[in-house]
């Protein structure tokens, strides 16, 4: 006896039934490695240039104006002076002079220990400022020092001399010691003389200077 497998209920027999069966997949190759990726350069960046700046000037500092003198007030009863500050001299009013006395009694005192040499400098000052009183004290004075340098030049000429000539030689230093002080009583006495308007307290003198 035969067994034969029932029939489907469309019609169909067993043989045309075909089981759905998923086809095999095809097999994936692998993957190929990735690349290493190459590292891009980068140019150093450069420190950014600080940007100049002009300097400043300093703030001029602001012109103020200097206060206002004050004004001058006249005194109670008296006479407002006149604009602009200086006042004209008052007619007789006389004005300051120097006093030649006490260039004279400088010139006397330093003759009397350095002769000539101021005698000369003084003279040569005061020859031109037209004081006839002055120029003939300053003259006395120069004549009166080199008389004393005269007699010194004298005196060591004369000890050249043999025999007499020491003896002669003493004699006129003691005669420059007798001017020395004839020529310091004349510088005690020219001020108050040339106050009074005597002439120059010389004891006696010698034009050697007119």
């Amino acid at each position: 006896m035969t067994t034969l497998p029932p029939e489907g209920q469309d019609g169909q027999t067993p043989a045309d039934q075909t089981p759905n069966v998923p086809a095999p997949e095809a097999p994936v190759p692998p993957a190929a490695p990735a690349a290493p990726e190459t590292p891009q350069y980068q140019a150093p960046q450069q420190p950014a240039q600080p940007q100049y700046q002009a300097p400043q000037q300093p703030a001029q500092p602001q012109y103020q104006a200097p206060p206002a003198a004050p004004q001058y007030q006249a005194p109670a009863g008296g006479q407002t002076p006149p604009p602009g500050g200086y006042q004209q001299p008052q007619p007789g009013y006389a004005q300051p002079v120097s006093d030649p006395v006490s260039n004279v009694t400088l010139n006397y005192w330093l003759s009397v220990f350095f002769t000539w040499i101021p005698a000369l400098i003084f003279f040569l000052i005061e020859k031109d400022k037209g004081n006839r009183q002055a120029y003939d004290y300053h003259r006395d004075n120069l004549n009166f020092s080199l008389l004393r340098v005269a007699a010194v030049i004298a005196a060591y000429i004369l000890m050249v001399i043999p025999y007499i000539g020491w003896v002669l030689a003493i004699i006129v230093w003691i005669g420059l010691a007798v001017l020395f002080v004839f020529h310091i009583i004349a510088a005690v006495k020219a001020p108050q003389s040339y106050r009074n308007g005597e002439r120059p307290p010389f004891i006696f003198n010698i034009p050697l200077v007119k």
